[in-house]
């Protein structure tokens, strides 16, 4: 803008990006634990400089932060063709950077109360076509994105939650982000507010990392005869996986999809569904 001479103008373009949004799990729960406001924005600015710092690295453009979530897009202001793997790598190494914090956090375990030892966030990824540019009011604008894809990033963090997830990434997100990732086909999902259902997978690493296949493995076998219908076989094989589960019993992890989805095979099975399509129609956001 400076070398240009040109200001900022209202009004966007329409672009194929990625969206990412992150949040902080029962963030709202931190400030009952840390009594001092102060304490509590030195913890803040701790978490989001140390994860910008990755999405600056990895090409990504920082719309906003809404309290503890992070907002941001890939593709945009600045155009890549790899905006998909760039996502996806962030989200990963982001995870990573996570695990190094909350062991520091435990080591200084007198300064920060226990919640804080096992924080976990949540990450939402979507590719799709929106719109990206300055929108707002001519006294004040913001560069952000909007569109049906922006939407569904958000919704995917949110509902994250209902699978003991802790990245989940639409199929359009997967089938660009390349290789080096580990993916775990997770759900046909249809969410609040959207009527047209979407494939969703789980981001659990990278490819190089072997301890999770066997889990992986059977899950997807467990998948394939809940997709069928056979919901008795489908709940003994996510009965299987549930010692598998890569965050099985790590402080601050509430339940696991193999949990999740034994679950609702009992609810099946006790009330066999309708018309049955393999698609779960989400009730909360």
């Amino acid at each position: 803008m400076i070398e240009s001479g040109d200001p900022p103008q209202l009004g966007g373009e329409e672009r194929e990006i990625t969206a990412f949004f992150s949040d902080i799990e029962s963030f709202s729960t931190f400030s009952e634990d840390i009594e001092s406001p102060a304490k509590l924005v030195e913890l803040l600015n701790e978490y989001l400089s140390a994860l910008t710092e990755i999405l600056s690295e990895n090409k990504g453009g920082l719309d906003k932060y809404i309290g503890d979530a992070i907002v941001a897009m890939f593709g945009a202001p600045i155009r890549i063709e790899d905006h998909a793997h760039q996502a996806v790598e962030t989200a990963v190494a982001m995870q990573e950077r996570l695990a190094i914090l909350r062991l520091g956090w435990q080591n200084h375990s007198q300064e920060w109360p226990a919640k804080v030892h096992s924080m976990r966030m949540r990450i939402g990824l979507n590719t799709g076509r929106a719109v990206t540019g300055n929108m707002g009011s001519q006294l004040r604008m913001n560069y952000t994105m909007m569109g049906d894809a922006v939407n569904l990033a958000s919704r995917l963090e949110s509902i994250a939650k209902q699978y003991g997830a802790y990245i989940l990434a639409a199929d359009a997100t997967v089938r660009q982000a390349g290789t080096g990732f580990l993916f775990r086909e997770l759900d046909t999902i249809r969410v609040v507010g959207r009527n047209e259902a979407v494939l969703v997978h789980e981001v659990i690493g990278r490819s190089s990392d072997s301890r999770h296949d066997a889990c992986l493995e059977t899950f997807s076998l467990a998948r394939s005869r809940y997709i069928e219908g056979d919901f008795s076989a489908a709940r003994d094989k996510f009965r299987q996986c549930l010692e598998l589960e890569p965050l099985c019993r790590e402080p601050g992890v509430k339940t696991t999809p193999s949990a999740v989805f034994m679950e609702r095979c009992e609810k099946f099975l006790a009330h066999p569904p309708r018309n049955w399509d393999g698609v779960h129609t989400a009730t909360e956001k």
